[in-house]
């Protein structure tokens, strides 16, 4: 009896306290909210934080205070984003609350984004007019933004009252150097050290100063007496060991070095400094030694990018790639692991894992120039032009001066064949020194498609000096002596090419583009011969498969064919051009028979179904085609072939439900090989049928900068341009279709097309 009673208290006990609980009212609830977010920021628990002011503020959406205490707390989670829209909101609410609009105005100065910075400072000082912190805002944002002399007078009348803080100070002489009033600087930073005698700023500043007036001596002594006062700071023992660097003082540097890592054992700061150093002399091992004791001192995100950065530098992209995605892992909305990251997927060819990798930022920093820019090459490598030109066009919005956005504009101009627009972006960059071998390289192909030859002679001769016997300087050479009708000189140039780099497809293709205007065709053959037995690849194989072809030994070229396929089992081009081997060479039922039969005694020989489908789809036996892709798609649902193949065939048929299906099967392949020519022409093809020109113009132009002489790109070019309402281009690519002596399926078609934008455009 007295458990049972014992129990029915301990029940009406927890009762109660429940319908005490639940009888708070709602400002209760929102104070106590308010009061453990405030215990969670003394114990600087800034996520619970965080939560907890949230929760204040399902309460009260719109009171201020709590908005901007979340904005503080957000910042000190690195969270800029979600920090900027609770101030913004609270500035929305109440434009009076001037603590609101300092915290914008000072993120959007650090941002870059200087007129809104202007416009945030101004705001403050219409409702607090002696505001010194907008009013410095103001003079940086002006300073920044050209209006030199207007930001230099706001800051000296700052600098009017009896003792103006160490920044408006440092700001000053900073603003003082920018208007080339260097003597101006220097009386001021003298004051001001005399003011903040343990201020290691502004001697730092002072030393700067005099090293920029040349006189080494001075800016020592300042540089030293800037550490001597500060020297429980290990920032300003590294700013001193930097000074020895930059001045090669290297026993000082050692020296001080070595008194940093005595003084502060747990800080991984003077590691960074020299793995910084060793990366700048390009001793890659040593900065890997220090980077790795700077990570095991302090393993973070800084130290795992640093790290990583050097083993991309020594080839061991892979570590490197484990590393940043370690990184990521722990630190989900860091940027520059993401962005390193990037970088090794772009350099191997994978542009959907970096819009994978940069996804988070493409949607909520979409402007940033370190994120808009490879995003936007891995779209240009995607072959969607389009999207690569929003994201660079609305980042320049922002940041018009900025080098990699006008050198992926460039790289966009040339891909859509915006000659003219690619050069001038090309020029703009030269003027600021800034082109690189590759932008230098489409510079040159830009003028030599505008017959700007001097021009293009000018950039090559640049491309030639910066880096001699790279592949862009060589086949630069080689064009510019075709266009002189100099084939000699343009085949020395294309055989150094493809002695240099045997590997490389375009030195090959450059190669048996001009050597059968010069050579005899067994020489030819010989030279091709020499370069497969020594580089043994699929692309060599099949250029000596071609002369071996035209030369008329048949055999040979079909043994050259198939040693091509075996080495490259996943490319698709290549079972498209053994088949068309077999109907060229009147082997058709021949090959049928033979991979049938290879079908039959392995049903999962995925190689053999995809010839007998292929020879099938050219036979124009499209239903037995289809059936054998599907099979080939249901043991590889991801077969780049099949799906390609067969998303072909459905968009023949013209029906909405079959252009879905075929849509989705060309970016499978698409995703697979997103710079194959004959993947690009089928969704280019798809696009079109689903009245996409627009898109399909992107598909067929990245297809002709592969295939330039191919027929059926050309007029599927020609296609999509007409329903574009450009005629005029489109005639080019269809006489060059028609042109061709290649046979293709669609001749007729293009004849008709022909006729059609003759008689437009007589109109």
């Amino acid at each position: 009896m007295e458990q049972r009673l014992r129990i029915c208290v301990v029940i009406f006990i927890s009762l109660s306290l429940l319908i005490s609980g639940c009888s708070k009212s709602p400002e209760e609830k929102r104070a106590a909210y308010l009061k453990s977010a405030e215990s969670y920021v003394a114990q600087e628990k800034f996520a619970e934080a965080s939560i907890q002011y949230q929760n204040a503020l399902q309460i009260a959406p719109d009171d201020v205070k709590t908005l901007v205490s979340l904005g503080e707390v957000e910042l000190k989670r690195m969270r800029a984003d979600e920090a900027y829209k609770a101030f913004a909101k609270a500035a929305n609410i109440d434009p009076k609350n001037t603590k609101a609009h300092e915290y914008l105005a000072s993120m959007l100065l650090l941002a870059k984004k200087y007129d809104r910075a202007e416009k945030e400072a101004s705001t403050i000082l219409q409702y607090e007019p002696q505001n010194k912190n907008a009013k410095e805002i103001l003079a940086q944002a002006l300073f920044q933004t050209g209006k030199k002399q207007e930001a230099v007078r706001i800051m000296e009348e700052l600098l009017n009252s009896p003792k103006p803080d160490e920044a408006t100070i440092v700001n000053a002489a900073q603003m003082y150097m920018g208007t080339d009033r260097t003597d101006s600087a220097l009386a001021l930073v003298t004051k001001g050290s005399a003011l903040y005698p343990s201020s290691s700023k502004i001697r730092f500043l002072a030393s700067n100063i005099f090293a920029f007036k040349g006189d080494a001596t001075l800016a020592r002594k300042w540089a030293e007496e800037a550490y001597n006062v500060d020297k429980d700071n290990i920032d300003a023992g590294i700013s001193l060991a930097r000074f020895y660097s930059s001045y090669h003082m290297d026993e000082l540097f050692t020296s001080q070095m070595d008194e940093l890592k005595k003084r502060f054992p747990k800080d991984p700061s003077p590691y960074l400094i020299e793995a910084g150093i060793m990366i700048q002399k390009k001793d890659f091992d040593k900065a890997l030694a220090f980077a790795e004791k700077a990570k095991e001192l302090k393993d973070d995100t800084l130290t795992k990018t640093l790290v990583s950065q050097i083993l991309m530098e020594k080839g061991d992209v892979k570590k490197a790639e484990k590393i940043l995605t370690e990184a990521i892992e722990k630190d989900a909305k860091s940027i520059p692991p993401r962005t390193l990251l990037a970088q090794i997927y772009l350099k191997s060819g994978n542009p959907q894992k970096v819009l994978d990798t940069l996804d988070v930022f493409a949607k909520s920093i979409p402007r940033r120039p370190d994120i808009a820019a490879p995003v936007a090459q891995a779209y240009l490598m995607k072959g969607d032009l389009a999207k690569a030109r929003d994201f660079v066009e609305k980042s320049l919005g922002e940041y018009k001066n900025t080098p990699t956005l006008h050198a992926m504009l460039a790289k966009i101009d040339f891909s859509e064949g915006k000659y003219k627009e690619a050069l001038a972006e090309v020029d703009l960059l030269g003027k600021q020194s800034l082109t690189n071998s590759d932008l230098l390289y489409i510079g040159a192909l830009s003028a030599l498609k505008i017959n700007e030859k001097d021009k293009a002679a000018s950039l090559v001769g640049l491309l030639k000096k910066s880096s001699p016997e790279t592949w862009q300087a060589l086949h630069a050479q080689s064009l510019i002596a075709l266009s002189k009708s100099d084939k000699k000189g343009a085949l020395s140039f294309a055989e150094k090419a493809v002695n240099l780099y045997p590997k490389e497809p375009q030195a090959l293709a450059l190669y048996a583009g001009i050597a059968p205007d010069v050579l005899s065709k067994e020489e030819v053959i010989g030279k091709f011969t020499t370069l497969c037995s020594k580089n043994n690849t699929a692309f060599c194989r099949m250029i000596l498969s071609r002369f071996m072809e035209a030369s008329g030994n048949i055999s040979g070229a079909l043994s050259q064919m198939k040693e091509a396929v075996s080495l490259e089992s996943d490319n698709t081009s290549l079972y498209h051009a053994l088949a068309g081997f077999y109907a060229r060479n009147n082997m058709m039922q021949k090959a049928i028979d033979e991979y049938e039969t290879l079908i039959n005694k392995n049903p999962n020989d995925i190689k053999a179904a995809l010839m007998l489908a292929l020879l099938n789809q050219s036979q124009g036996k499209t239903a037995d085609a289809k059936k054998v892709y599907s099979y080939i798609l249901e043991r590889e649902p991801k077969n780049a072939l099949a799906a390609n193949n067969l998303s072909w065939i459905l968009a023949e048929s013209g029906k909405e439900s079959d252009l879905n299906e075929a849509l989705k099967l060309a970016q499978i392949a698409k995703d697979k090989y997103p710079e194959d020519p004959r993947i690009a022409d089928t969704l280019g093809y798809v696009y079109l049928k689903k009245k996409l020109a627009g898109n399909a113009l992107a598909q067929f132009k990245l297809a002709l900068e592969k295939m330039p002489q191919d027929p059926t790109i050309n007029y599927h070019l020609a296609r999509a341009l007409v329903e574009l309402s450009r005629n005029s281009e489109a005639r080019k690519y269809v006489e060059n279709a028609l042109s061709s002596k290649s046979p293709f399926t669609e001749r007729e078609d293009a004849r008709k097309l022909l006729a059609r934008i003759e008689a437009d455009l007589k109109k």
